[in-house]
């Protein structure tokens, strides 16, 4: 499950075994609001209802707007084969004083169609852009989130190496019970984690 980077257009795309992992484009909004509109894709996001065009439109805005402010960020899921788009992946600085780290660090997010479930891509694109975060970005910390019940997403997280920091109600999540999970970059490059690429 190892990544590596190719340049296209003067921009770095990330691969993994079977996906394309690029940058965030303004041509990616219908894809957002498809899949945000979709309630099984939401069912465990904020208040779990289907994104409005318009909350589709900020969020997908707000994300080309990380790209030129840090120079990461969300990146669309594309097929190897077919270039169809199967997802996303997030990478998203926080600052020390959100959730509670004491710390900066950057937060992971993952998001597979539903018709591309159940093939393990939603581990692929996690384990590469938590990757991405220490070896290309040099993070601290990287964090991830995820409501009660999600069980799915929480055995993800375990894969990933991430350890429970602390549980608590969120008020921008319908105050439901949310569950903060960390990694700190010396746990990290210890652990030699065997889905972690290196940069051509």
């Amino acid at each position: 499950m190892r990544a590596c980077y190719r340049q296209y257009g003067g921009v770095k795309i990330l691969t993994t075994q079977r996906l394309t992992l690029a940058p965030w484009q303004p041509s990616h909004l219908d894809e957002l609001r498809r899949m945000a509109g979709d309630e099984r894709v939401v069912r465990f996001v904020g208040d779990r209802r289907p994104w409005s065009a318009a909350l589709s439109e900020a969020r997908h805005e707000a994300a080309l707007d990380h790209w030129a402010r840090h120079g990461y960020g969300w990146r669309a899921a594309l097929d190897h084969r077919t270039g169809e788009f199967t997802g996303l992946a997030a990478l998203t600085h926080r600052e020390p004083g959100e959730f509670g780290t004491g710390v900066a660090a950057i937060e992971l997010g993952w998001w597979v169609e539903p018709h591309a479930w159940g093939r393990g891509l939603a581990t692929e694109i996690a384990c590469a852009v938590r990757d991405e975060a220490f070896l290309d970005h040099h993070a601290e910390l990287v964090l991830t989130r995820h409501q009660e019940g999600n069980a799915a997403t929480a055995r993800i997280i375990a894969k990933l190496g991430l350890v429970h920091h602390h549980s608590a109600e969120d008020v921008t999540q319908d105050h439901r019970l949310i569950h903060v999970h960390v990694l700190d970059r010396t746990s990290f490059l210890a652990a030699r984690p065997t889905c972690a690429y290196r940069t051509a």
